[in-house]
C-alpha cells in the first residue's frame, strides 16, 4: 500500500523541499511496483487527497486541520491518542484490506496472490545456457545486453 503524494506542492514548502527531493519517492514507487508484480502482488495505492493522517483509526471521524508540527493524533470524537505516523498507517492497512476485499471476495491465502503452485508435478525449470534457443525452434538465440561495442565484436566474429 503506498500513498499517491502531492510532492510538486510539498516541494513548494522550503522547509521540506530538500528532503522530499532526496527521498526519491518515484524510485522506491516504481520498485514496490516491480516488486510487488514479480512476487504475484499488486500494490494498492491511496488516492493523493486521502486523509490518511486526519482520520481516527478508532472511529472513522475526521479532522478538517492537522498541521504538520501536530506529531500525537487526538481525537475529539472518541479520545484516542497515538502517534500520527501509527495512525496513518492504521488507515492505510484497513484502506488495503477494504480494496483487496471487494476485488473478489478476498485476495489470497497468503496476501501474494500465489496459493496455488506455479508448476505441477514432475515439471522441473530448465536454465538454459545464453545464446541456446528454446525447445523446438532452430538456430540460436542472439546473445542480449552488453555494450554496442561488444556486440559488433560478436557480430564479426561470426
Amino acid at each position: 500500500m503506498v500513498e499517491d503524494l502531492n510532492v510538486a506542492g510539498m516541494l513548494r514548502n522550503r522547509r521540506l523541499a530538500r528532503h522530499v527531493a532526496d527521498a526519491s519517492f518515484a524510485e522506491v514507487r516504481r520498485q514496490l511496483t516491480y516488486k510487488s508484480e514479480w512476487n504475484g502482488g499488486r500494490l494498492v495505492t491511496a488516492g493523493r487527497w486521502y486523509p490518511s493522517s486526519k482520520t481516527c483509526s478508532g472511529c472513522g471521524a475526521v479532522k478538517t486541520e492537522l498541521t504538520l508540527a501536530e506529531r500525537t493524533y487526538t481525537c475529539t470524537a472518541c479520545g484516542l491518542s497515538l502517534d500520527r505516523d501509527l495512525n496513518a498507517a492504521l488507515n492505510l492497512a484497513a484502506l488495503a484490506r477494504e480494496v483487496t476485499d471487494d476485488r473478489s471476495g478476498r485476495e489470497s491465502l497468503n496476501g501474494r496472490g500465489a496459493d496455488q503452485k506455479t508448476r505441477s508435478r514432475g515439471q522441473v525449470a530448465v536454465k538454459r545456457l545464453p545464446g541456446t534457443a528454446r525447445a523446438g525452434q532452430a538456430g540460436t538465440v542472439p546473445p542480449q545486453g552488453g555494450t554496442t561495442a561488444q556486440r559488433s565484436l560478436l557480430s564479426t566474429r561470426r
